[in-house]
């Protein structure tokens, strides 16, 4: 009876650790713009470096890495397609095989994109990740998904989040003139710099009458419109308990809307590491050894 006993308490142990260990580690590559570059295998052939985009669900290889790679047939075109710049045509590959980690992924689109971040060939999104736990780990350079809660997220801060058009979005505080307006920003693996401002944004807090530039660019776009993008310092910007100071923030100074969301960037997205609920409802973030890295300079 001891023996059988016995049995089943190692049968339960071995049961619960198994269930806390990642299924599945996805090591990855973080560069000097702050990117997360993926190592993915598609059809069993071709190697690409992807940039993980939590800005979208859908995988992209940039037009000029095509060339490189023997597997992939171009299928069909969908038509004006939107982006920051405006509409076109994107070219699209059908029934891939993407195998990411240990798994694999079958019957996968992809599109054509002409631009992604910095030393990579493309993009790959959050949907792989659903309905799992995802964490971030930065210490050891990998993406690990679990099945079931990882107990070490009881070291964890917690953050209300919610999951919107491919975005995540949460609640940090800036201070402006020394107040803490609460604000939403979208988690965004994909831009390098630390804050972006929204146009709605600078209006309603006067960001440019209150915050003094340290920098500009001007431009135009296709109709003529002059934009000036500035940049400037921000004295604080709290998460929970956290608190960062003299943050370099972006915005623009135009008559045209050109930006629609704050934006919280790889700058201060790789000195945490972070754990996503199954439904990304809920964020979970703890400082890691990047966090008193100096800042990315744009």
């Amino acid at each position: 009876m001891r023996k059988v006993s016995l049995f089943f308490y190692l049968f339960f142990l071995s049961f619960i650790a198994n269930a806390q260990n990642p299924q599945n580690e996805i090591p990855f590559r973080l560069t000097k713009f702050n990117n997360i570059v993926l190592p993915v295998i598609l059809n069993n052939k071709d190697t690409l470096q992807l940039m993980f985009h939590t800005g979208s669900d859908y995988n992209s290889i940039i037009e000029k890495s095509l060339p490189k790679f023997k597997t992939i047939e171009l299928n069909d075109t969908i038509k004006d397609v939107t982006s920051w710049a405006g509409y076109s045509d994107q070219a699209m590959s059908f029934n891939n095989l993407i195998i990411l980690g240990k798994k694999k992924f079958k019957k996968t689109p992809i599109f054509i994109d002409q631009q992604s971040g910095h030393e990579t060939d493309g993009k790959i999104g959050m949907k792989y990740f659903e309905n799992k736990y995802l964490e971030i780990d930065f210490d050891s350079n990998k993406l690990k998904v679990y099945d079931e809660m990882p107990e070490s997220i009881t070291t964890f801060q917690k953050l209300k989040s919610r999951y919107e058009n491919q975005s995540l979005f949460f609640e940090a505080f800036p201070m402006i003139e020394n107040l803490p307006i609460k604000s939403e920003f979208m988690f965004h693996t994909g831009y390098s710099g630390a804050v972006i401002f929204s146009d709605e944004y600078v209006r309603n807090n006067q960001l440019l009458e209150k915050i003094k530039p340290t920098g500009q660019t001007k431009f135009s776009d296709a109709a003529g419109n002059e934009i000036i993008s500035k940049t400037a310092i921000l004295n604080q910007l709290k998460i929970n308990t956290i608190k960062f100071k003299n943050v370099p923030i972006s915005y623009f100074d135009s008559q045209v809307k050109i930006q629609y969301i704050n934006i919280f960037g790889g700058d201060l997205i790789k000195r945490f590491n972070w754990i996503f609920s199954p439904d990304f409802k809920t964020i979970y973030f703890k400082p890691n050894s990047h966090f008193y890295d100096s800042y990315y300079q744009l």
